[in-house]
């Protein structure tokens, strides 16, 4: 798996005070970013450059988090899915849904910085290569 200064990073989320805050912090971090506000963009942007991680919003207008989730499942894809919600009760609810329909790692808003990063760490050390520098074949 890439080192987050080479891991390219896809931002899914309808609220663009979110995207920049989570860019601000993934930047900060050393991974590339790229954002979109719905799944559907998100479903194109993976199809063009499949990123090493995505950050998704489990709401939006549209097709949201849940559906994103079952598409990179249904195509077995190994890119790793954290899902975010602020709503009250998502923790267990809607959240705990998330994790049972295969997003390796969630995060509650609002969120702090180091929320971001272990969940991107616990989502990534999933796939990570015992051998630095190789991905899995």
């Amino acid at each position: 798996m890439p080192t987050a200064l080479s891991s390219r990073a896809l931002i899914v989320d309808d609220d663009e005070s979110v995207r920049l805050s989570l860019a601000r912090i993934m930047q900060k971090a050393g991974y590339l970013v790229a954002f979109v506000s719905n799944a559907r963009d998100a479903v194109a942007e993976i199809c063009a450059a499949a990123p090493d991680i995505v950050v998704a919003d489990v709401f939006m207008q549209g097709a949201g988090g849940f559906e994103l989730i079952n598409w990179l499942r249904r195509r077995k894809s190994a890119i790793p899915l954290i899902a975010m919600s602020g709503l009250k009760g998502t923790l267990t609810g809607q959240l705990g849904l998330a994790s049972k329909l295969g997003a390796k790692a969630t995060v509650l808003k609002p969120f702090q910085e180091r929320d971001v990063l272990e969940a991107i760490e616990a989502a990534l050390g999933d796939c990570r290569s015992p051998w630095p520098g190789r991905r899995w074949g």
